[in-house]
């Protein structure tokens, strides 16, 4: 923290399906939480990418899983270079994110590390096919309320991962904006 800064911390309380709440318990043998990307390009807009199986249209901010035992920096640099093929540099640690994934009576929780990333070099691209990124597009900072909204808007099989997803995205405007309520 000394380094990047002091992170806004927030904790949000989700009532999932019972589908998104056996994804999650299956999700988090794999991963410990994960990174959330706020990737800025050299012209100063922010990255956002979509996937071939999200609903058409659909954009988000990068992110990805931290490993057991893995170094959290090192992550942030390793899903980048994976969804972008870009080296960054960590530029602020903006926020950590407690999610509470709830079904019935219970309960599981998810951490979020929002980073603001900025590109060094190489040639944006998919460097992991796995990922099944489809296609980036570049975003103004108040673009990502926008994309949150629509995340939270999705169809109903895809509203508890919009709702999840939307967060990271509001966070990151409040923090760059200086909205730290």
């Amino acid at each position: 923290m000394a380094r990047y800064g002091r992170p806004v911390e927030r904790v949000c309380a989700y009532q999932v399906s019972q589908d998104t709440f056996l994804y999650w318990e299956l999700a988090r043998r794999k991963r410990v939480a994960e990174v959330v990307l706020l990737l800025r390009r050299p012209n100063g807009r922010y990255l956002v990418h979509s996937k071939t199986f999200y609903p058409q249209g659909t954009f988000r901010l990068l992110s990805g899983g931290i490993k057991p035992g893995e170094d959290l920096l090192t992550a942030v640099k390793r899903e980048a270079l994976e969804e972008t093929s870009l080296q960054v540099r960590i530029a602020s640690f903006l926020g950590v994110i407690q999610h509470h994934f709830t079904w019935q009576e219970k309960s599981l929780p998810f951490t979020s590390y929002l980073f603001l990333v900025a590109e060094e070099s190489g040639i944006l691209g998919n460097s992991d096919p796995q990922e099944a990124i489809s296609a980036y597009r570049e975003v103004e900072l108040a673009e990502l309320e926008t994309l949150a909204a629509e995340l939270e808007a999705l169809p109903p099989a895809w509203a508890d991962w919009g709702r999840f997803r939307a967060t990271s995205h509001r966070l990151a405007v409040e923090v760059l904006r200086g909205d730290r309520g």
